[in-house]
């Protein structure tokens, strides 16, 4: 699905207009369209009682006007809370105000003092409130008026949906300053607004809902080509294919490069990350010291133990014993608790540079570039990189907080200077291809925020590209499931206290929620299922 920030939806609906659908015909399919999401969702809530809609002076406004009369002709009460004089509605929205019922209730509330009392007094025979306020109509701070309004709406504790972007949130950045509606749901137009799934206005958004109204798909591509966001059933469909007499020689054997005397666990999670991805064989090249510990905590890795530096981090191999290592191998997973020293840093580069495999790349195997003031190059063409904003700032050579500032600039630039996938990490996580695209991961919450939790997405996104996906389908899945495992896993529990051996547990359960999904689509099942044989696959041994 595509995702537009507010001004680029801006620009289509104006050139819709241009193109000769009057923006009255439009705000009717908007409100049209939002009033059946809204039927469906008070079934669903058993909602008993009636509507409230706050609405403000321009097209929002006018958006929530149209779903009132629409409610209302479909015998559900409601009433109109307008935070104007009519008289100063934009003249589309004044069009559909004189267009409501008598039927339909109206309380005009032209002073901001007054909103909090009307709104108590208003919303004491309502079982749902309409955010019909701003929608992208707002570059935050809020006035005090409407930041004392919200608070109260959000007080009320009453269900609430807002059409297109809660009212507060930046419909852009999804910055919030000081408050927001807080929403169930939000039913937006067209498109998911870029605000919606980004820190801290996802956090406002509730469940998104997207209705579509007719922008022509020219105008769309035109001014919104780059920017994707998947649902649920996309990621069900890039399950790679398990056919039920699969063995583990065609489920991938993948080779994790990682750890050092000083981070021995983050070998030992980026393994366990693999090993939840369904790949066939794991086989973990690690300093000699890790060796006994991971055969006792995980007897199914295969554990290589490679010679030790006098930091204790990975003596570079000898170009016989590395060439027998990746023998047979499908893919590698480099970089977690390799720890800094400059002779492992110059053989991880190399490594990475001749390698001929599928790569994912994260935490010390990314420091390395920065840390000999190179740029990240590759022989293979599927590579994964996985940097957190740091890593990512020491590897552009700009602070961490300029990273920050403009993440999709950040990602976006680095997957095309470096031909590869980057996946920045944060809330949400971004995957950049180097052709120009980014994906928004959906999945994710502060249950992640530890130490340790990236490695096991390392050994995840590892995991998948042996079992034969391309770096941007491994990215995809792989951010989206270790993103739903930590949610998981805090089921039951505050986020603040799950521990990352419990999200890479949970990778399981996410996965067999994925394939529920997908046994549902025939199309899918066959995929993912196949009953033939495939021709000269008879099995395999030792």
């Amino acid at each position: 699905m595509r995702v537009c920030t507010a001004k680029q939806m801006a620009l289509i609906d104006r050139d819709t207009i241009a193109g000769g659908t009057p923006g009255s015909e439009l705000m009717e399919r908007a409100g049209t369209a939002m009033s059946e999401i809204l039927q469906e969702f008070l079934e669903h809530e058993e909602a008993r009682g009636g509507v409230l809609a706050l609405c403000g002076k321009g097209n929002n406004g006018g958006d929530g006007l149209v779903t009132a009369r629409k409610l209302h002709q479909a015998g559900v009460p409601v009433a109109v809370m307008l935070l104007a004089e009519p008289e100063s509605l934009a003249e589309t929205a004044r069009g559909k105000f004189d267009l409501l019922p008598a039927g339909v209730p109206v309380t005009v509330a032209a002073d901001p003092g007054a909103w909090v009392d009307l709104l108590d007094e208003q919303a004491a025979e309502a079982a749902v409130i309409i955010d019909a306020v701003f929608g992208t109509g707002i570059t935050p701070p809020l006035r005090q008026g409407y930041a004392d309004l919200f608070r109260a709406v959000n007080d009320l504790g009453l269900p609430c949906v807002a059409l297109d972007v809660p009212s507060g949130v930046d419909g852009d950045t999804g910055a919030v300053d000081p408050v927001a509606i807080a929403a169930d749901l939000t039913i937006t137009v067209q498109m998911p607004k870029l605000g919606l799934l980004l820190a801290p206005g996802r956090d406002f958004t509730g469940e998104i809902a997207v209705v579509g109204i007719g922008f022509p798909p020219e105008i769309c591509d035109r001014h919104a080509p780059d920017l994707h966001w998947l649902d649920e059933m996309d990621y069900a469909a890039l399950l790679p294919p398990r056919p039920s007499f699969t063995h583990k020689y065609r489920n991938g054997k993948v080779l994790v490069a990682a750890g050092s005397r000083r981070f021995g666990g983050a070998a030992q999670l980026a393994a366990m990350g693999a090993l939840r991805s369904g790949a066939g064989l794991v086989t973990l090249a690690a300093p000699a010291a890790l060796e006994t510990p991971v055969r006792a905590a995980w007897p199914e890795v295969i554990v290589r133990p490679l010679e030790e530096t006098a930091a204790g981090t990975i003596l570079p191999p000898a170009a016989p014993v590395w060439k027998e290592l990746v023998a047979g191998k499908h893919a590698v997973a480099v970089g977690p608790g390799l720890d800094a020293d400059s002779a492992t840093d110059a053989w991880v580069i190399r490594m990475q540079s001749d390698c001929a495999l599928p790569l994912v790349v994260d935490a010390d195997a990314l420091n390395a570039w920065a840390r000999q003031e190179q740029a990240p190059h590759f022989a293979h063409k599927e590579i994964v990189l996985t940097p957190h904003p740091g890593e990512m700032g020491r590897l552009l050579g700009i602070p961490t907080a300029e990273v920050e500032r403009d993440r999709l600039a950040a990602a976006r630039g680095a997957a095309a200077a470096w031909n590869a996938v980057v996946m920045l990490k944060g809330s949400p996580s971004l995957i950049a291809v180097p052709d120009g695209r980014v994906f928004i991961n959906p999945s994710g919450d502060d249950a992640l925020a530890r130490g340790g939790a990236g490695d096991v997405l390392t050994g995840l996104v590892g995991g998948l590209l042996a079992q034969g996906m391309g770096a941007l389908g491994a990215a995809l899945l792989g951010a989206y499931v270790h993103g739903k495992a930590g949610s998981l896993a805090a089921d039951g529990q505050s986020t603040r206290s799950v521990l990352v051996r419990e999200v890479a547990e949970a990778i399981g359960p996410v996965f067999e929620e994925l394939e529920k999904l997908a046994s549902s689509d025939a199309v899918l099942r066959e995929r993912i299922w196949p009953v033939m044989l495939p021709s000269g696959d008879q099995g395999g041994g030792r």
